[in-house]
């Protein structure tokens, strides 16, 4: 069974129950992060998630906040092996937009040369094409996002399912596509739609892709502290749509695992509470 494990719900503002963009992707004995923004490392501690058995890290754009807790993770990959005697069984895999492996490589060696002696390997995906993830049988397709620092929208097809992940983003035609009859849209949605936030997503505009492109499911990630609960983005988005919407949509929350191709539930962090669908 395959499924996507939201780690980070939140924005780089600080907020107690949610933290920055990380995600994981797991299908039979493949397990990939999905951005890896800052405390991430605590995430798959609590998601029981060994780091020296992930397969790789895809990004979605190069933003502190979807970014930052590599350069962790590449330490703790390589301590283990100084100071355990621990041999990750495979390299690491970093997925990203042309020109990801020059820039990885440029912070890693100005912050930490030794981070590079770790078993890397890079996969550079142009928008509008697609890739294997190496060694799985999912498909990534990438599609042009509105944002900056490289961004991209992502979706995965497995046997049998498919997710599409927005990363940030304005509106744009790439979403329509990206999105169109997936199982799960995992999707920001940064402010209500009475609070500009430049280019990313709000209810409007996410009612908009549900109408158009008509996810199974729709998850809302990115939730800045102007949401209170995730509950009242997802309300949000519902009233936006006829009653009865085909699509089932879940205000996220660190924690939260979506079933691949359906189904999902709130458990995994302290003070989580269990709520099935």
């Amino acid at each position: 069974m395959a499924e996507w494990i939201v780690l980070g719900s939140g924005t780089l503002e600080q907020q107690a129950r949610r933290g920055p963009s990380c995600h994981l992707l797991r299908d039979g004995d493949a397990t990939w992060l999905v951005d890896s923004g800052p405390g991430c490392l605590q995430r798959l501690a609590e998601a029981e998630q060994a780091p020296l058995d992930l397969a790789g890290v895809v990004h979605s754009h190069l933003h502190l906040d979807h970014l930052a807790d590599l350069f962790p993770l590449l330490f703790h990959r390589l301590a283990a092996v100084a100071y355990g005697g621990v041999l990750p069984p495979q390299p690491l895999w970093l997925s990203g937009a042309p020109g990801h492996e020059a820039r990885l490589r440029a912070v890693a060696q100005a912050l930490y040369p030794k981070l590079l002696d770790s078993p890397l390997a890079f996969q550079e995906i142009a928008d509008g094409t697609e890739a294997l993830l190496p060694g799985t049988a999912v498909t990534l397709r990438t599609f042009p996002a509105d944002h900056s620092q490289s961004p991209r929208l992502l979706r995965f097809e497995g046997p049998g399912w498919s997710v599409a992940y927005t990363g940030d983003t304005g509106p744009c035609d790439g979403l329509f596509e990206a999105a169109r009859d997936v199982d799960w849209l995992v999707a920001e949605c940064t402010s209500p739609d009475a609070v500009d936030r430049g280019k990313h997503l709000r209810p409007r505009d996410l009612a908009d892709v549900v109408r158009e492109a008509r996810p199974g499911g729709l998850a809302l990630v990115h939730l800045s502290p102007l949401w209170t609960h995730p509950d009242e983005a997802a309300a949000a988005v519902r009233g936006r749509l006829q009653p009865g919407a085909a699509t089932v949509v879940v205000g996220a929350q660190d924690g939260t695992r979506l079933e691949l191709p359906g189904g999902y539930s709130h458990s995994m962090v302290p003070g989580g509470l269990l709520e099935m669908s």
